[in-house]
């Protein structure tokens, strides 16, 4: 694999703009990433409303709703990109994985990778074998997903290789 996208609507790790990135060996990552700074996870709902800090969301509906729209945008972005891609690996997490699922289905299985947390990981995998995906590479990581994107950004522009842990 030369270039690999990174899709999330949360981050990859922090203080790292979307867009390409280049590593040694001609390698490319392009980072499609939610740039707002707002932290859509599971663990983000259940604080104290009260002591809710900028830019977290406090309701799972509104987190959905927003996580969708927000896929869709960075999905129109990889499309523009697509071509030049080998492989993508996409977060699914609690909010709005239907959505990137579906998205994904346009993809050859053997060139997608989804990264996700325990929550709803039945109801995910369904989804997954519902969209012809069953093939694809799959990477369980903390509720967020930001530090496993983070090391698998790190380790395919390092060594050429996505890391299954």
């Amino acid at each position: 694999m030369n270039s690999v996208a990174f899709l999330t609507y949360n981050t990859v790790g922090e203080n790292l703009r979307s867009g390409w990135h280049d590593g040694p060996d001609g390698r490319r990552a392009f980072v499609l990433q939610n740039d707002s700074g707002n932290r859509w996870a599971v663990e983000d709902l259940f604080v104290d409303p009260k002591t809710v800090p900028s830019g977290y969301s406090r309701s799972a509906k509104t987190n959905v709703d927003h996580v969708s729209g927000k896929i869709d945008g960075l999905w129109g972005e990889l499309l523009k990109v697509l071509s030049d891609l080998d492989h993508v690996v996409i977060y699914v997490g609690a909010n709005g994985s239907e959505r990137a699922i579906v998205l994904a289905a346009q993809l050859p299985a053997s060139k997608v990778t989804f990264v996700g947390c325990d929550c709803g990981l039945p109801y995910k995998e369904m989804m997954i074998q519902s969209a012809g995906l069953n093939d694809a590479g799959r990477v369980l990581c903390e509720c967020g997903g930001r530090r496993t994107m983070r090391k698998l950004f790190d380790s395919f522009l390092t060594t050429g290789e996505l890391l299954s842990s």
